[in-house]
């Protein structure tokens, strides 16, 4: 009888289309919320991980439906002829949804991973309990949705217990340690340590057998039942202690300024140890990178290299490292690397790193370090009017297609950030000079004078050949 119901629920699930629906919407929208980043298997589970409660939900609420089927529209009298009993229907679904909801988690996780995989080289680690976590979470959501629809008598319980949990998960940064208690826990960065992913999976899975015993005791109370719900939480509550008990790496005092000292010891491991970096030397450069992401090496390669050639050789020849930064965690003093970010993909990254290279080739780096001080933090180093500013936006326009260059654009505020200021005449400048034949010989030729802090943009002019064209005067607190 059980086999039988079995089959009939499993079929039911499968062709109902909120779960095959949901199935087909995780790894869609994840691709299309991904599509401009590289693949990072540190990131990718966990973000995935976190859409696939849209499964978890339909499931849920197509479980707890089911169960509760008995009990409407006059269906108690109409099942009271036949030879099963409620407890044999319940049992059956506890079979079904379980096994239907995990496969359909599978799938939908599998099949974005593969995507993802196929998109481009991957960078991160991968910890493969998080995928699994996704999986589990379909299976508690199947269990808990049998429950409800066994202890609730009104159809809109399923519904609400999934707007309780989608609230909590959606407020899982402000939940503090009890965020590890949620089925699942998006809060992650690509830079923070590993998470207690293999605690949280067994908690998942134990709260979900304790609900499937939680089920089966709705209709009377039986050894093996109580005995399996008591198991389970009694394998929940050690597993979801330890999970909780790992503290997010950011959460320290604000009354200290951060050192490495003060950083998490995970991290310290991470990307301080003796071991952080795994490093290789292309074509005269050194690029260093985190473990697990030394496939985007080439990736950073494609926006370093045109920079670096179109530099004078005495220069090229002393060019720094490039090598992978946290943002969090970067205490030491960087101005002697090219940052290479945590994250690849999109053209602003590609900029981004392409301006490192260009501000430390042009020596605005230097004058922005000489420049800064303890008691003036936030004041910047004015380059405006100065040929090296237009050589530097030049350099960046390196890495742009020859047809793009016309439409150069550089990220101000990447400047602020980094201490620079300068202004729309230096980038109607460097458009020009981009668009000018024999551009990189003049540059090279006449380098060492466009490079001094002291020569002016009309100094520079019929050194690079162009017209004066914008009005670019010198700031009013110049950058040396």
């Amino acid at each position: 009888m059980t086999r039988r119901l079995f089959l009939f629920e499993a079929r039911r699930l499968v062709r109902h289309p909120l779960v095959w629906g949901a199935t087909v919407l995780v790894p869609a929208l994840q691709t299309s919320l991904s599509g401009d980043q590289q693949p990072d298997l540190t990131m990718d589970p966990v973000n995935a991980t976190g859409l696939a409660t849209c499964l978890a939900a339909a499931v849920l609420v197509v479980a707890s439906l089911a169960a509760s089927r008995d009990g409407r529209h006059g269906m108690p009298e109409s099942l009271a002829g036949l030879p099963g009993r409620a407890e044999h229907r319940t049992r059956a679904l506890l079979l079904a949804t379980p096994l239907v909801a995990g496969l359909a988690a599978a799938v939908a996780m599998g099949g974005y991973l593969a995507i993802r995989l196929l998109s481009g080289p991957a960078g991160g680690r991968l910890d493969v309990w998080e995928p699994l976590t996704a999986v589990a979470a379909a299976v508690l959501a199947a269990t808990l949705g049998v429950a409800v629809g066994r202890w609730s008598p009104w159809l809109i319980a399923g519904p609400l217990v999934v707007a309780v949990l989608g609230f909590l998960i959606y407020m899982n940064p402000t939940n503090g340690q009890a965020r590890w208690l949620l089925p699942v826990m998006q809060v992650h960065q690509p830079d923070w340590p590993d998470r207690p992913s293999a605690a949280h999976l067994v908690y998942v899975l134990a709260v979900a057998a304790f609900f499937g015993g939680i089920a089966l005791l709705r209709h009377r109370v039986r050894p093996l039942p109580a005995a399996a719900a008591v198991a389970a939480l009694a394998a929940a509550v050690p597993s979801g202690a330890t999970a909780a008990s790992t503290r997010p790496p950011t959460e320290f005092p604000t009354n200290v300024e951060l050192t490495v000292g003060h950083v998490d010891s995970r991290v310290r491991e991470r990307y301080f140890g003796p071991h952080a970096y795994r490093c290789t030397e292309r074509q005269g450069l050194t690029y260093c990178a985190f473990r697990g992401y030394e496939p985007w090496i080439p990736l950073w390669e494609q926006a370093v290299r045109p920079v670096v050639a179109a530099l004078p050789a005495a220069r090229r020849a002393r060019a720094p490292q490039v090598r992978q930064m946290s943002p969090n965690w970067s205490f030491a003093d960087d101005s002697g690397v090219i940052r290479a970010s945590m994250s690849w993909g999109h053209l602003d990254q590609r900029r981004m790193l392409a301006e490192d290279v260009a501000f430390w080739g042009a020596g605005l780096y230097d004058s922005a370090a000489r420049h800064f001080s303890p008691s003036r933090r936030a004041a910047l180093c004015d380059v405006r009017g100065q040929a090296r500013t237009v050589v530097a936006l030049w350099l960046i326009g390196q890495v742009s297609p020859p047809e793009a260059r016309r439409q150069l654009h550089v990220d101000r505020n990447l400047g602020r950030l980094s201490g620079l200021d300068w202004g729309q005449a230096e980038i109607g400048y460097a458009k020009l000079l981009l668009a000018s034949p024999g551009a990189r010989e003049k540059v090279q030729a006449n380098w060492g004078t466009l490079v001094k802090s002291t020569t002016t943009i009309d100094q520079a002019l019929p050194l690079l050949g162009l017209e004066r064209t914008f009005n670019a005067p010198t700031g009013a607190t110049p950058c040396l």
